[in-house]
């Protein structure tokens, strides 16, 4: 008698089986699984390459500062090309004294940071530097807000109605 070990072969497949469809889901769970990557890795550089992302929020905050940049970029956003550009041609000079007072600002808050971290506690050094964030925070609201009103002043008065839209 004599004996094998291989396995026997398969006969030919019955007219109504089909074989396995788990290659057919696997093909397909493969697919959904790239387009959902695919989308996704499309959210992130879009967002990474956002001028916002890279560049701290457009032109305004390039021109003015974060604080008074964005501030005026959600004033003006709606105005039609030539109303925006004549209230940019107007804060434009102020444009310096913003940068200023925000320079002032991001040294007060560092200080502030300090005195916070420090190893001992001085609560006065912390209230005085409160107190002079405050003032430095007052200055430059005051200062944006009389240009901003400077500016729009010249605005008629169909173009003052879509501000801060």
């Amino acid at each position: 008698m004599v004996t094998t070990n291989a396995a026997p072969e398969p006969g030919p497949q019955a007219p109504g089986q089909k074989r396995s469809n788990g290659r057919r889901w696997l093909a397909v769970g493969f697919f959904v699984s790239l387009v959902v990557n695919l989308f996704l890795v499309g959210l992130i550089l879009g967002r990474i390459l956002h001028p916002g992302f890279l560049f701290g929020g457009g032109v305004y905050v390039r021109e003015f500062g974060p604080v008074a940049g964005r501030v005026i970029q959600h004033l003006i956003g709606q105005l039609d090309e030539a109303d925006r550009q004549s209230v940019m041609d107007q804060l434009k000079g102020h444009a310096d004294d913003f940068s200023a007072l925000n320079q002032d600002l991001r040294e007060q808050r560092q200080t502030l940071i300090r005195l916070l971290r420090a190893d001992t506690f001085d609560r006065k050094a912390v209230d005085d530097a409160l107190v002079e964030l405050r003032r430095r925070n007052d200055a430059l609201q005051t200062a944006m807000e009389s240009a901003i009103a400077d500016a729009v002043e010249k605005l008629p008065a169909s173009a003052r109605k879509h501000l801060a839209q």
